[in-house]
């Protein structure tokens, strides 16, 4: 168990209150879930992650753990999204479960199947690995035959609860008398479009609206039958004994979901409510709306994953409270992201003062803990590890052309840190193959250059000839400078030129890239090298 001066996150809160609601219980089960029926997107990301910081505070409490991920793929297929092949194909399996519709891709058993495997995939480098849960197949089982049977014998429960938040929303309609909580799929043609009747036991006979079908099936035996979403999720916590569970800010509202559903959970299946957060929305900065997988082109965690390390987006979900709003952002915006992370480490491991500011160190330790891969904590006073910072890496990338081998070699050259340290090369690595994801794909046109690969022959005036000269002896000289000593030689060159380096500096850049400026010219030089800057000079240099 860890310090409890140290367990001050908004999880931890949450965990505290989870372990005080179910003291006897053990495991505690925390659960999250989602229907595949699209691309499972960021904003999908924020309640699994919610659970899994929860997780993570519960074990830190002592608790022991059953984190459980349900794949509700027992779901209809309601809308084609966009961004698939042959979407008239895919409208052709409107109204079966998604565990039953073919893959448009082609490459996994279902439709479901397909969104499933890429998310899971894309959990595993954040070091999220839940329980997973397939609920096609727990229906199938006849897993639920209990909770379904517990539904139909209290039916008129059921109603009454959810026909009460339906007067409190003003809804025109309310269930009828002779309402069933269930729903399914036809044997013969795969739809939803059932009716049912139930021998009071365990048979339900089901009528085909659309094929006209009609059959029966055994609850204990399992089959194509469910329960509807809002009787499903607290009929699978009481199943499941879930103690804890967030929902997004559309289930939490009054009279929502969850409203109802902690009114089944409790007068039908005898068992609590778990203890439950409430999530926002997250957002695309420049896009309007929540994000929605039918509007296609949504984020994935993979997309994410490709700009940020696992624990920077990581620690980007632990920053916020469950229920506030914010943007993930692939602009300029990235470049701060990265440099308010790179200062919450530093923050970190500064030892303890006994002032105020003591409080922010606890809270970027506990933060930074939360969001690593290793669940490791940081001890105050410790060295930081090397984080290469975003900005410059950026200018290293395209200097060596996206060759980040070489780029690695000049951090070593320059002394940033030692070849031997493994853990640091790694670190160098993840950020620079991110960085240069960002350079490639979002960069403004203002941060993406590249060294001209063709000489270009420019008429130079004086002084600027003679500096130019200089530059190229000082590189012939010194062919592999380190940025200190490039930024020396540079200072005291320009001291001698009318206009100094504003005058000066657009001559260079245009020799070496085209344009008028670029990145810090000390850096350029010491990356490139004599090598590769030397015989972009010397054309303007003959006679």
């Amino acid at each position: 168990m860890s310090d409890p001066s140290t367990l001050v996150h908004w999880a931890d809160h949450a965990a505290k209150r989870t372990l005080a609601a179910h003291p006897d219980r053990r495991p505690i089960v925390v659960a999250a879930g989602i229907t595949p029926s699209g691309v499972v997107h960021i904003g999908n990301f924020r309640e699994v992650i919610t659970v899994d910081f929860v997780a993570r505070a519960l074990r830190d409490h002592g608790a022991e753990v059953d984190f459980l991920y349900s794949w509700d793929d027992f779901d209809v297929l309601r809308k084609v999204p966009k961004d698939v092949p042959d979407p008239d194909a895919l409208a052709q399996h409107l109204g079966r479960s998604i565990a039953d519709v073919p893959d448009p891709w082609g490459c996994h058993e279902s439709y479901a199947s397909h969104h499933v495997e890429i998310f899971e995939q894309s959990l595993a480098p954040l070091g999220i690995r839940p329980r997973f849960v397939r609920q096609h197949r727990m229906y199938r089982a006849g897993a639920y035959a209990g909770g379904i049977a517990r539904a139909l014998a209290n039916a008129g429960r059921i109603r009454s609860i959810l026909n009460d938040a339906r007067r409190a929303h003003g809804a025109a309609r309310l269930l009828p008398d002779d309402w069933l909580p269930l729903a399914g799929f036809c044997d013969a043609c795969g739809r939803d479009d059932l009716d049912f009747a139930w021998d009071g036991d365990r048979t339900v006979t089901t009528a085909c609206r659309r094929c006209g079908h009609t059959g029966t099936t055994d609850l204990e035996r399992g089959g194509n039958l469910k329960l509807p979403w809002r009787v499903d999720w607290p009929m699978r916590w009481a199943h499941e004994h879930v103690c804890f569970e967030p929902g997004g800010k559309d289930h939490s509202s009054a009279g929502g979901s969850y409203d109802t559903a902690q009114r089944i959970v409790r007068e039908v299946y005898d068992w609590q409510p778990p203890e439950y957060v409430g999530y926002d929305f997250v957002r695309i900065k420049g896009e309007a709306g929540k994000i929605s997988s039918s509007r296609g082109g949504v984020v994935t965690v993979a997309d994410c994953l490709s700009i940020y390390e696992p624990e920077v987006l990581r620690w980007i979900f632990a920053s916020y409270r469950p229920n506030t709003e914010f943007q993930i952002s692939f602009d300029l915006d990235v470049l701060k992201l990265y440099e308010d992370y790179d200062r919450a480490v530093r923050t970190a491991h500064e030892p303890d003062q006994g002032t105020r500011a003591d409080k922010k160190r606890h809270m970027a330790r506990r933060t930074l803990q939360l969001a690593s891969l290793d669940h490791r904590p940081i001890v105050p006073g410790d060295t930081p590890p090397y984080l290469p910072a975003f900005r410059p890496l950026s200018v290293a990338v395209q200097i060596f052309d996206g060759d980040l081998d070489a780029a690695l070699d000049f951090y070593v050259r320059s002394g940033e840190f030692d070849r031997s340290d493994d853990r640091a090369a790694a670190r160098f690595r993840s950020r620079a193959r991110c960085v240069l994801a960002w350079v490639e794909r979002f960069a403004p046109e203002g941060f993406r250059y590249r060294l001209r690969r063709e000489p270009v022959r420019r008429t130079l005036r004086e002084p600027h000839r003679a500096a130019i000269e200089a530059v190229a002896r000082f590189l012939e000289a010194h062919p592999r400078p380190t940025e200190p000593e490039a930024a020396a030689f540079l200072r005291d060159l320009v001291q001698g030129i009318d206009g100094g380096g504003r005058a000066f500096y657009p001559v260079v850049y245009d020799l070496l890239l085209g344009r008028d400026r670029g990145p810090k010219l000390s850096t350029l030089l010491a990356a490139a090298g004599a090598e590769r800057i030397v015989p972009l000079l010397r054309p303007s240099l003959a006679p």
